[in-house]
């Protein structure tokens, strides 16, 4: 456990079966999915008492999907997504699309990697109106992201 910011502590989550590793913010409730007969699965963290607010990572074989279809499966979840930047950036964990956008209700901001064997996705979605309290949380998980090998 590390102090990242503001009344933020992390944990490190490590997966075997999805291959990644990740710290998020400790407090947060942790559920873990997985895809059954395969390696691919999904990672939610919500903070407690605060309805609306997720931070997401999933990881999927390549095999099965193609980074562009795992980004459109997730705008899909947004009705009236406004996309206000999209990018590419380089982070510790390898070459990223980084994509910022809002509905009327939402913020949503999202990094997607791929590498040979997988692609991740890795979002935060909180309402507008929590958009303050969670500014920080993004930018503290997404540099600890590494794929395991």
């Amino acid at each position: 456990m590390q102090e990242t910011g503001p009344k933020i502590k992390t944990g490190m989550h490590i997966d075997a079966v999805l291959e990644c590793a990740i710290e998020y913010p400790l407090l947060w409730t942790k559920d873990r999915r997985l895809t059954y007969g395969t390696k691919s699965g999904e990672l939610r963290w919500k903070p407690p008492k605060v309805e609306g607010t997720l931070l997401r990572l999933i990881s999927q074989e390549r095999k099965t999907i193609e980074p562009e279809q795992q980004i459109a499966r997730l705008y899909q979840e947004f009705t009236g997504l406004e996309i206000s930047l999209k990018e590419e950036v380089a982070l510790p964990a390898g070459d990223a699309t980084h994509i910022v956008g809002d509905t009327a209700e939402k913020h949503f901001e999202s990094y997607q990697f791929s590498n040979a064997n997988r692609s991740y996705l890795i979002s935060l979605t909180m309402l507008k109106e929590n958009a303050k309290l969670y500014s920080g949380v993004m930018d503290k998980v997404i540099h600890t992201f590494q794929v395991l090998q």
